[in-house]
């Protein structure tokens, strides 16, 4: 009787050695690390809340850039209506398209934010290219603490909704900054010169750096736990006069989440300017470690002198060269036929397969 058990025994270990060697126990989480993930390219339109199926179905456009505001989307607390996210989606997957997906914080955040505590920021947005300019704004301190625990629970009820939906390709980490998509605050002149963390309104309000960076690192935890295998990234500006918070976050992100955290420019001239040129290194380091994206300052249609050479090709190449594979840029150059063929070529080289693994994107 000893002996048949010790023989049981031993197949019954012999069973689970195997088992395990072909990977039958390994867990789902595990195993989803060494997916292959595919970083983000192609040429994505920038259209504002709407987008045209006209514009969407152009056969260069790999996908479209969702950007709705926090206000739009919970309009109360934790009541929250993403039927603007899902139409646009389905938008997308009618024309077999991808979408980025992007919340505006900043300025789109909900009045409920200030009325539950939160300490806002008052200013003057000031730009001749957007209809929200030169108006009075707020927006949530970005180290608030009351302002960053609904902001998760918003990022956390996302993840939740869209985790898994393959339309995704790419999803912009936002948080409280001047226009709620980028990384730059309001800034003032002070004694003539541009503001910093030592003098004016941000000093006077509690501000530094630290602080700020340490909010931007828990916003990264918060969209890495919500979106646990699609690609991340954050866009970078000099903030304050100061270059260390792009620095910090590309570092921070590169460590929480690995190769499919990249950075993002929403500046991308293609031109090397002064206030600029310093935030290049950070870009290329990301296009080489794990991807970088860049929307188009402007368009070539009306507003040529804000690219390289007034040409959206010219620009795109440039980024290219930078390492780049993912473009956003606006459908009025979309719609203009006489771009139609040289776009069409570019998106070709940009959408040629490329994929990494996601076993570093933990």
């Amino acid at each position: 009787m000893h002996g048949r058990e010790t023989s049981l025994s031993f197949w019954i270990i012999l069973t689970l050695i195997l088992l395990v060697g072909a990977g039958a126990l390994v867990p789902a989480s595990a195993e989803s690390e060494t997916l292959p993930i595919a970083p983000p390219n192609g040429i994505f339109v920038s259209s504002g809340p709407r987008i045209s199926d006209k514009v969407l179905s152009a056969p260069f456009v790999h996908g479209n850039l969702i950007r709705v505001g926090w206000d739009d989307i919970e309009p109360a607390i934790e009541r929250y209506d993403f039927s603007a996210i899902d139409a646009l989606i389905n938008q997308a997957n009618r024309h077999n398209k991808k979408v980025t997906l992007s919340v505006l914080n900043g300025p789109r955040a909900p009045a409920w934010i200030y009325d539950a505590g939160a300490k806002p920021f008052s200013y003057e947005f000031k730009t001749r290219y957007s209809e929200r300019g030169n108006r009075q704004e707020r927006i949530p301190l970005p180290w608030d603490t009351i302002y960053l625990k609904h902001w998760r629970a918003l990022i956390a009820a996302l993840g939740e909704r869209y985790q898994d939906e393959s339309a995704i390709a790419l999803v912009h980490i936002t948080h409280s900054s001047k226009n709620g998509f980028e990384m730059q605050l309001p800034e003032q002149r002070v004694n003539g010169r541009r503001e910093n963390v030592s003098s004016g309104p941000w000093h006077d309000a509690g501000y530094t750096v630290e602080k700020h960076i340490n909010a931007l690192h828990s916003i990264i935890d918060a969209y890495v736990s919500a979106f646990p295998v699609t690609p991340l990234d954050i866009e970078i500006h000099p903030v304050l006069d100061s270059y260390e918070p792009a620095d910090a976050v590309l570092e921070y992100g590169l460590q929480q989440a690995g190769k499919r955290f990249g950075l993002f420019s929403a500046w991308w001239s293609g031109k090397s300017q002064r206030w600029n040129a310093p935030l290049y290194p950070f870009l290329e380091k990301a296009c080489d470690t794990s991807f970088c994206t860049l929307q188009l300052i402007g368009n070539q249609t009306r507003q040529p002198e804000r690219l390289l050479k007034g040409s959206v090709n010219a620009t795109i190449e440039a980024g290219m060269a930078l390492g780049a594979k993912y473009f956003e840029i606006w459908d009025v150059d979309v719609r203009n036929r006489e771009l139609e063929a040289s776009l069409t070529t570019i998106a070709d080289q940009l959408v040629k397969p490329q994929v990494v693994s996601s076993e570093q994107g933990k």
